[in-house]
């Protein structure tokens, strides 16, 4: 369905433009100021529309498509408002497909515009052709294809308004080369105001029931708080009903966790009075959580004949899962509708919410785990959380180290935690770049593994070319550390292959690409090198030199490599 047309931009014969600067137009026209490409010749005119805006538009050249669509990805979470990604044909697309993957799965708004071969040529695996909708039908939440110029500003309209729209999601739109060349006298729709989605009345009279019936409810609260900004209704929802929230997977962000209904993070990990309070739990209140696999450990939580009530606003997610209640609704009309139906919570829950609360605290206090090795990240994150104030963006990485960071950094403010559900290497520095397009006024930080530098460092250039100042900390183990573990695990000590990397002068790297950089072999060291890498005008990188053994801060995972 195309969006309604409201006030129309009527062009004279003498404003008449290409398709492809009529994407751009519309763009603008819709509030999206910034794109992250890597030019290409499939899509010339878009180049130039962008170029003749370029005080409306910020475009940032990328060095690989994969590297543009992460910084899209960060800056749609952070903002709720879509980046636009611009790539050519079958290479382009092919590099970008890992983060329009991770927008999906984050549940990210984002814009894809490809520049595909001529209209004639499409379909006879013309030079860099690939069939766009059969490559990213199940990647982006949809693939659109104008047929002609007259179509591209309601299709950008449109791309645009379902990357938003309920469950958002990376959106892509195909145009053939010679459809951006040709001109167009279409108008450019303006944009219309998005419809509340509210939830219908007696489900919430059946969800409160079955909330004020339980003895030990547990709240999962996911993406889409963070997505509609709903962290203020959440914490008053959780709060008059004594109610335990846990985060899901990477959405550490979606309430203060100093608030006494903090329960901790859903990671791959749990700690144990957390998985005591899971099994123990008779009610599971989803909010907001599509309930991905690492957040409802392959769906174990939510077990047969424990009572589940679900809030999502899109009814396929919904209908994945047997709830007692599921109810399709934007999350701040139902968090308050829900929160003025509830009973004041019994003494007993209040005191179990305290106790899962204190065990959160216990758990999350560094100094309770020890580090085999020189560098103790626990202490690295303590000395960098006693600098930073809780404005700061932190961005992290796939890999196992980012546990370290998800277990000891406590998250206070809403939209400081940027990183991939999907699991996808090569996130931080490049999200780190659009973490501070999203939000130039606070402090970015951002941490990766020796693995995930080497698939997307060289985003560091364009850091630097920017004038962004990010900090970029680098956890070297020289290992796939997961994986090793796993092996580990599975087969026994001195079973590994592929996993025990060479690694290269981390520092020197950053150095040459024209940031400042630190090597840090012990924690004594880490605060002056901090200090130092913040001090920089420009992009700034500090080594960490960290010990194999050095996992993850829980006790399978640390105790696997020896």
């Amino acid at each position: 369905m195309r969006p309604g047309r409201g006030a129309l931009i009527f062009p004279t014969r003498s404003e008449c433009m290409k398709g492809g600067e009529a994407v751009v137009e519309t763009l603008i026209t819709h509030g999206v100021d910034t794109a992250f490409t890597v030019p290409g010749e499939s899509f010339l005119y878009a180049l130039e529309g962008m170029r003749k805006n370029a005080d409306k538009i910020r475009v940032v050249s990328v060095r690989q498509e994969g590297g543009g669509a992460f910084m899209a990805e960060a800056y749609g979470k952070l903002t709720g408002r879509p980046a636009a990604v611009f790539v050519s044909r079958g290479p382009g697309s092919s590099n970008a497909a890992i983060g329009i993957h991770t927008a999906m799965q984050d549940s990210t708004p984002m814009v894809v515009f490809v520049g595909h071969v001529n209209a004639k040529s499409m379909g006879r695996e013309s030079f860099q052709e690939i069939n766009q909708h059969a490559f990213f039908g199940e990647v982006a939440k949809a693939v659109l294809s104008p047929k002609n110029t007259d179509d591209i500003p309601h299709a950008t309209a449109e791309a645009i308004r379902l990357s938003t729209d309920g469950r958002p999601g990376p959106i892509v739109v195909q145009i053939p080369r010679d459809v951006s060349s040709m001109e167009t006298h279409t108008a450019i729709p303006e944009p219309t105001p998005r419809t509340p989605h509210t939830p219908d009345l007696k489900l919430i009279d059946q969800a409160a029931k079955i909330i004020d019936a339980a003895e030990a409810p547990l709240i999962i609260a996911g993406e889409m708080i963070s997505n509609q900004n709903a962290s203020t209704e959440l914490t008053d929802f959780a709060a008059t009903g004594s109610l335990p929230v846990m985060s899901a997977y990477r959405r550490l962000d979606v309430m203060a966790n100093s608030h006494v209904c903090y329960a901790g993070h859903l990671e791959i990990n749990r700690f144990e009075s957390q998985l005591a309070a899971i099994e123990a739990c008779d009610l599971v209140v989803a909010i907001g959580s599509r309930l991905d696999g690492i957040t409802s450990a392959d769906e174990t939580m939510l077990c047969v004949g424990k009572p589940l009530v679900h809030i999502y606003p899109d009814s396929n997610i919904l209908a994945r899962f047997e709830s007692d209640v599921s109810i399709d609704s934007d999350m701040k009309p139902a968090l308050d509708a829900l929160r003025k139906k509830l009973a004041p919570p019994s003494a007993a829950r209040i005191a179990r919410t305290q106790e899962l609360h204190n065990s959160f605290l216990t758990f999350s206090q560094p100094g309770n785990f020890t580090a085999y090795g020189a560098v103790d990240l626990a202490r690295v994150i303590d000395t960098m959380d006693r600098i930073i104030d809780q404005e700061a963006t932190i961005v992290t990485d796939a890999g196992s180290f980012s546990r370290w960071i998800h277990r000891y950094r406590r998250f206070e403010r809403p939209h400081t935690k940027a990183g991939p559900m999907s699991g996808a290497m090569g996130y931080s520095v490049p999200g780190a770049v659009g973490a501070k397009l999203a939000r130039p006024d606070h402090e970015v930080i951002a941490f990766v593994g020796d693995g995930g530098f080497m698939m997307t460092g060289q985003e560091l250039v364009t850091a630097v070319e920017q004038k962004l100042p990010i900090r970029i900390i680098v956890c070297d183990n020289a290992v796939h550390g997961s994986i090793l573990a796993g092996q580990d695990k599975t087969f026994g000590p001195g079973n590994e292959i592929a996993t025990v990397l060479q690694s290269p002068d981390f520092a020197a790297i950053a150095i040459a690409y024209g940031a400042e950089a630190y090597t840090v072999t012990r924690s004594d060291d880490f605060e002056v090198a901090f200090q130092n890498a913040r001090a920089a005008k420009g992009p700034s990188l500090i080594h960490l030199l960290t010990d194999r053994r050095d996992i993850a801060p829980y006790g399978e995972s640390r105790e696997a490599v020896h």
